[in-house]
């Protein structure tokens, strides 16, 4: 069984307490996975939200607790269950045949919550006081994300790319002015922690400027006590034992693009000039980086070309155990000309599913400790996040891209529609929020509204939808596309917790 579960769903199974009466209710959650492996963060080009919600009820003790109707929920093996309500707080949750069937009861009647496995089902949202509308309560974020364009130069010449090259890049003093404001911003404003993204153009290409700021970086969260993350966004192309040797000491985050093997990789991104480029960054990937201890990412752009071959890369990503997201391709002024690249929604569709195939494979023949490191609901599906949050991005928010010039825009898909000349760290907030990005709640689109999973794609991207669309408050141009895949993604989470589980 698979859907959204009706009365009739539900109420119709037969329930048998011989086989599960003597079974302690167990409930298993990518949080409870946390004890077996870490979960991890991924990364991309964008910025995604950092800022989850809450659900705010009546008192626990005074109500009847039922069943939501828009709950997904598909069978896995060996009796279990997996169940996702719409405000489920991150990600799916797996439940063994004895929570099922106490699940179960709380649909055929409204009750009170009585065992220890109602209260968890309750932290979940699985059971909803009766009667009663969940309300979203927002909580506040706590990073600041900012993108430090550190040039327009590079070695390659992907069709895709939003940035019109040139040998342009951000000087010293710019860049050191930058990082002193957005820690004077991040303080100003409350947030705990700040993340810089070190990005271009091919960022390495300056890379005594990318270390400086590292280190002005440093000083300033040691000095300040906020927490800092940074990464840096790399083709691969020219990075040396020496750069990735300062990787491995200082835990800086690289992530490397790669699309796909051999030929489909160099189709998408090629040398300047013409050439090949995927053997280089293999070669880089295999034997300079694989021997050495750094925190490594691949980012894969998923276009109409590149999808049928996606599981072979998939395959390959996994073989190495590396961490790595599937972000589909956004048509850019540079790039309107390539019909091949375009996300037509069945070769998209069948494209991830393959590779969704080898992931599940990869689950089946994995142990415990060579298990994929994360919910796979983060970073598998484009944007899509397993943490709840009401905005796909933190674009007029949290985050900011700053030029090499040192001027400041929403997106770095706008970085030639900047909004400031300068970054003001007394007024940089209110200037992300008056940009002409208008990144709506996902509250605010009527056509998400009855969608069980509203809450991890949040609409799509939001200047994706505009440039199809004209409009913010609409849903993704790749809806089917999300509505499709989501639930076979859930699947796969629910899969990967019983074999972290031992089941």
């Amino acid at each position: 069984m698979s859907g959204l579960h009706k009365s009739e769903d539900l109420g119709n199974q037969t329930l048998q307490p011989s086989s599960s009466a003597l079974q302690t209710p167990q409930l298993l959650t990518s949080k409870s996975a946390d004890n077996v492996v870490n979960s991890g963060e991924t990364d991309c080009d964008c910025a995604c939200p950092n800022a989850p919600f809450t659900i705010t009820t009546t008192n626990l003790l005074d109500t009847t607790f039922s069943t939501w109707p828009e709950t997904y929920t598909v069978s896995l093996r060996q009796g279990y269950q997996l169940a996702f309500s719409p405000f489920a707080p991150a990600g799916p949750s797996v439940l063994n045949p004895a929570a099922w069937q106490r699940y179960q009861t709380f649909h055929q009647q409204a009750q009170p919550l009585k065992e220890t496995i109602d209260h968890e089902l309750v932290q979940q949202n699985l059971l909803i006081p009766t009667g009663h509308q969940p309300q979203i309560q927002p909580t506040a974020p706590d990073q600041l994300t900012a993108w430090l364009h550190v040039t327009n130069a590079c070695n390659l010449d992907c069709p895709y790319c939003y940035v019109r090259k040139s040998s342009a890049h951000m000087s010293l003093e710019t860049g050191l002015e930058t990082v002193d404001n957005l820690f004077t911003a991040a303080c100003r404003q409350g947030f705990s922690r700040i993340k810089l993204k070190y990005a271009g153009g091919e960022a390495t290409l300056h890379f005594s400027l990318v270390q400086t700021l590292h280190e002005r970086a440093m000083a300033l969260a040691q000095k300040t006590g906020l927490e800092l993350r940074e990464v840096v966004l790399s083709n691969g192309v020219t990075l040396t034992s020496t750069m990735l040797n300062w990787f491995e000491s200082t835990q800086v985050r690289l992530m490397v693009s790669l699309d796909g093997l051999g030929a489909v990789h160099d189709r998408q991104r090629p040398r300047k000039g013409g050439g090949a480029s995927f053997e280089q960054v293999m070669h880089t990937l295999e034997n300079l980086v694989q021997p050495r201890q750094i925190d490594l990412h691949l980012s894969v752009t998923v276009t109409g070309a590149s999808a049928p071959y996606l599981a072979d890369l998939v395959q390959w990503i996994l073989d190495h155990n590396w961490p790595f997201s599937l972000n589909f391709y956004r048509q850019t002024p540079l790039s309107a000309d390539r019909q091949d690249f375009e996300l037509e929604q069945q070769i998209i569709i069948e494209g991830m599913q393959a590779a969704y195939r080898v992931i599940e494979q990869t689950i089946d023949q994995a142990t415990v400790q060579n298990l994929p490191s994360r919910p796979l609901v983060n970073g598998l599906l484009d944007k899509v996040q397993s943490q709840a949050h009401t905005h796909t991005c933190g674009v007029g928010q949290t985050y900011a891209v700053v030029t090499h010039t040192g001027q400041v825009a929403q997106c770095q898909m706008h970085l030639d529609q900047p909004i400031s000349d300068h970054l003001d760290a007394h007024q940089l907030l209110p200037t992300l929020a008056h940009g002409p990005i208008q990144n709506l709640s996902v509250q605010e689109k009527p056509e998400c509204q009855t969608c069980t999973y509203r809450y991890r794609c949040t609409g799509g991207c939001p200047v994706e939808t505009f440039r199809v669309t004209g409009r913010w408050d609409v849903k993704s141009p790749n809806c089917t596309i999300y509505q499709t895949l989501y639930p076979e993604l859930l699947r796969l989470e629910g899969l990967r917790l019983l074999k972290c589980h031992g089941y």
